[in-house]
């Protein structure tokens, strides 16, 4: 199981609860997350599972302000109930919604136009998000040239400029082959190593969030509730091929199919 320390705690999700209108005549209110409580532990990259309709990215929007919640709780944020987005916790989407008629050097630059910082530092900033993701060749391209991983690097980049506290990301590599999407798993590791940055991230692939995450919370029922919460920091977690990965595989995988 995982353990957080109140210092730690990046959000604290309190008595959450979020009801959708029906659909349809008479339909009563869905209500996918209710009366749920959490804590995502900060400078981790936390990934959570669970089947389609589990509530998942309904608390990974959540968390982000996105949704508003029913009065009775919400999301804690730096001591307060988070009631809208902030520029301090960005989202980024399975679809990577770069503008295309920037290219990438632009869009990642548009990431930064709320930071009051002199424009040669600016750019200086833009420059070596570029780098990290590895697009430095490419800065001038347009997406349509560019490889969906490219894509989402970019989109990466574009977030990471704006200097956000923390990183939400919405199942972000679902649409790459497997090859590419192991490159990004090294990327975002590579990304938390340097920066230490709060991450969360909703995936679909138990792989996945093994890999990449510290900690993995697979989520089940509706209601939402918590089924695994797991540490994965261990060597041997981080092997695809080891009888550990596997064996905690197989229990997530029981867990949501």
């Amino acid at each position: 199981m995982h353990g957080t320390a109140a210092s730690q705690i990046a959000f604290d999700v309190d008595n959450l609860t979020i009801a959708f209108p029906g659909r349809g005549p008479g339909a009563g209110a869905f209500t996918p997350i209710d009366r749920f409580n959490l804590k995502i532990t900060a400078g981790e990259i936390t990934c959570i599972l669970g089947r389609s309709g589990c509530g998942k990215t309904t608390l990974l929007r959540s968390l982000g302000g996105f949704i508003k919640p029913e009065p009775t709780g919400g999301v804690v944020y730096k001591g307060q109930y988070l009631t809208a987005p902030t520029p301090e916790v960005v989202l980024i989407f399975q679809e990577n919604n770069l503008f295309p008629w920037l290219n990438v050097r632009q869009n990642v630059a548009f990431g930064a136009r709320f930071r009051k910082r002199p424009k040669a530092e600016q750019a200086a900033l833009v420059d070596r998000m570029i780098e990290t993701v590895g697009l430095a060749e490419a800065a001038g391209a347009y997406p349509h040239q560019l490889s969906g991983g490219m894509r989402q690097r970019t989109a990466i980049a574009r977030a990471l400029v704006s200097e956000p506290g923390i990183l939400l990301l919405d199942e972000p590599f679902s649409a790459l082959d497997i090859s590419l999407r192991r490159r990004m798993h090294d990327l975002l590791r590579t990304i938390w190593h340097d920066t230490r940055k709060t991450m969360v991230m909703v995936t679909h692939n138990v792989e996945e969030a093994i890999v990449v995450g510290h900690r993995v919370i697979v989520l089940g029922g509706q209601p939402s509730r918590v089924l695994i919460d797991v540490d994965t920091r261990a060597d041997g977690l981080k092997d695809r091929y080891s009888a550990e990965f596997l064996n905690l595989q197989r229990q997530i995988e029981t867990a949501i199919y």
